[in-house]
C-alpha cells in the first residue's frame, strides 16, 4: 500500500452515490483514513451524481447498484459519456444476479465492490481498479458460472478467468487490450482464449462474441421475468 500512496502525489478524488448516509459516512471514512483518497462528493441519488459531476472532476465514483437499476442502467451510460470519464465501481449485494454483472461488463464499470467488504479489501479493490484491473469478487462470478447452463453448454465448465475473458471479448476488446486490462502477458491471453474457443465449440472470437450475446440474452429474460413477479431483491 505504501508503494500506492507514493506513486500518488495527491490524493485521488472520489464521488460517493448511496441512498444510505451512514453507509457514505463509513465509506467516506474508510477511504479518507490513510489520505489516499478525498472524498470531493457524497449524492443520494442519480439526479444529485449528476449535479455533483457538473462541478467536480472525480477520478473513481461509487455508486449504488439500486440507483443504476432505478434507472435501468442509464445512469452508466451517462457516466461513460462525461469528460473526463470517472472510472465506476457498483457497490453490489452478495446476492447480485448474473444479469447485473454482465449489463456492468457492458456498460463498462471498473469493477464491483461488495456492500459488505472489509475496509482492506475496500481499498484494495480500489488500488486495483486504479492500476487498470477489473475487480468482481469471486463470489459473484461463481454464481455467474453457475448461471451458464441456461446457453449452449460448453464442452466442459468455464473458469472464472475464461468467464472475465469472455465478457471482455464481448465489449469488443483485442488481445492486447485484454492483456493490458487484466495485467496478463499476451501469450497467457491467447492461451486462455484457445482453451475458451475449445470449450465453447466455437471456431473464433466472433462466435465466441456471439455466444456471449446469447448468454446476454438469457440472462435478460430471467431479469424481466423476475421484475414482472416481483421478486427483485433489494440490496
Amino acid at each position: 500500500m505504501s508503494n500506492q500512496q507514493t506513486r500518488w502525489a495527491v490524493p485521488i478524488p472520489v464521488i460517493l452515490c448511496d441512498s444510505q448516509p451512514l453507509f457514505r459516512l463509513g465509506l467516506k471514512t474508510v477511504l479518507e483514513h490513510q489520505g489516499q483518497f478525498r472524498v470531493v462528493g457524497e449524492a443520494g441519488t442519480a439526479e444529485e451524481l449528476k449535479a455533483l459531476l457538473n462541478f467536480h472532476q472525480a477520478q473513481l465514483v461509487l455508486v449504488d447498484l439500486t440507483i443504476v437499476q432505478t434507472e435501468n442502467y442509464q445512469l452508466l451510460r451517462w457516466l461513460q459519456s462525461c469528460s473526463p470519464k470517472p472510472k465506476v465501481v457498483l457497490i453490489v449485494p452478495r446476492q447480485m444476479s448474473p444479469a447485473d454483472l454482465i449489463s456492468a461488463i457492458q456498460w463498462g464499470v471498473a469493477g464491483c465492490l461488495l456492500r459488505d467488504s472489509s475496509p482492506h479489501l475496500v481499498l484494495k479493490a480500489l488500488e486495483a481498479v486504479l492500476a487498470g484491473s477489473f475487480w468482481v469478487p469471486t463470489e459473484i462470478t461463481l454464481g455467474l458460472i453457475s448461471e451458464i447452463g441456461a446457453v449452449p453448454t460448453p464442452v466442459h465448465p468455464l473458469t472464472e478467468r475464461e468467464l472475465q475473458i469472455l465478457s471482455l471479448i464481448a465489449r469488443g476488446m483485442s488481445n492486447k487490450e485484454i492483456a493490458r486490462q487484466l495485467h496478463l502477458s499476451l501469450q497467457t491471453v491467447k492461451g486462455h482464449i484457445s482453451r475458451l474457443l475449445r470449450k465453447l465449440r466455437v471456431r473464433n472470437r466472433v462466435e465466441a462474441a456471439k455466444y456471449a450475446k446469447v448468454l446476454l440474452s438469457n440472462f435478460t429474460n430471467v431479469v424481466t421475468s423476475s421484475k414482472a413477479g416481483g421478486g427483485a431483491a433489494g440490496i
